[in-house]
């Protein structure tokens, strides 16, 4: 029988097909529509009611989205356009890993599938948990995380996985095993992971062994960390924090929200978006400041991942690459944050 306080704990419970639904709502704001502002979202693609989608994914110009009952979708424009893909499943998915060519998605039931070409195949990962998320490195490390405390490792992009067991006890006394929410994995082969009770989690030796960073009651759900060790957890009632050690220390910012905040994205110029519940925040001062979106279909739904891809537009003098914010959620909708 699952734990249910520990996913109220959390803030979301994941039940009927993984479907993500929120156990304690943030107020809805009432806007009339005299008084709400221009949109701050560009939608490029929206699905049908009770579609979802739970990751997203962009490197450059490629990247993929993954959603409920199976979904994948592809962009090769940069988040501009999307298309369906073929999938092996109907299963839930809520992690993407890009690295160069290797592609990977995980979801329910230990879901993991493997790019090949444009097709889908499943990875056989031992593992009946739902994975919650998953990352890549050059080198072929790949770490996928999810219920009840799950890390599995792989040595070779996905083909082949093995548990990792964590002495959950000997961070806390009462005997969770902690929904483990997000993960990094670096080019130098440090993993850090984010998860239930303000846990981070960092390995510098692959995998094999892991030590407590932050600790506290609250759940974090979304991970973003950049080349530079600066980094952003966020996650229930509004929390965020930030790293400049690349993990190894983490200081709470002010988000001005309540709202649980599903996703994070961040550049080094100290830019951060975040997604959640009925809220969008964003920054321009590296976590200072944050202001809320008043966007009517923000403030009425939620969007989960945050990723970056390279826009390009055409003019009389020629074609402009440009950096894009992309949110995705709701309704199977994907949506571009405007400046």
């Amino acid at each position: 029988m699952e734990n249910t306080n520990s996913f109220i704990r959390g803030g979301l419970r994941l039940v009927c097909g993984l479907t993500l639904i929120l156990a304690s709502a943030a107020p809805v704001l009432t806007v009339s529509a005299a008084e709400a502002p221009a949109s701050q979202l560009k939608i490029v693609r929206k699905g049908i009611p009770h579609d979802a989608l739970y990751a997203l994914n962009i490197v450059g110009k490629g990247g993929l989205a993954a959603g409920g009952a199976g979904a994948i979708l592809q962009t090769t424009d940069g988040g501009a356009t999307w298309a369906n893909m073929e999938s092996p499943t109907q299963l839930g998915l809520f992690g993407i890993a890009i690295n160069g060519d290797r592609r990977l998605v995980v979801g329910q039931r230990g879901t993991i599938l493997m790019n090949e070409g444009d097709k889908w195949v499943a990875a056989k990962s031992d593992s009946e948990a739902r994975l919650l998320n998953v990352d890549l490195n050059a080198a072929g490390l790949a770490i996928a995380v999810g219920e009840f405390g799950t890390i599995l490792r792989s040595k070779d992009a996905g083909k082949t996985w093995e548990k990792r067991v964590v002495n959950w006890a000997s961070f806390r006394d009462d005997g969770y095993e902690p929904h483990v929410y997000a993960v990094d994995v670096q080019e130098t082969g440090r993993i850090i992971i984010a998860a239930e009770f303000s846990y981070v989690l960092i390995s510098d030796d692959g995998g094999e062994t892991f030590t407590l960073s932050n600790k506290g009651e609250r759940s974090l759900f979304a991970l973003h960390m950049l080349p530079n060790g600066t980094g952003y957890v966020a996650g229930q009632e509004g929390m965020v924090l930030k790293t400049t050690d690349n993990g190894s220390t983490w200081l709470p910012l002010k988000s001005g929200t309540t709202a649980n905040l599903f996703g994070i994205w961040a550049s080094p110029q100290g830019e951060i978006v975040a997604t959640g519940m009925r809220a969008l925040l964003r920054s321009s001062d590296a976590g200072a400041t944050f202001t809320r979106s008043l966007d009517i279909d923000i403030v009425r739904n939620w969007y989960l991942p945050v990723a970056m891809g390279e826009l390009e537009e055409k003019g009389d003098g020629g074609a402009m690459v440009s950096q894009a914010v992309y949110i995705a959620g709701h309704d199977g909708v994907i949506a571009r944050v405007l400046q």
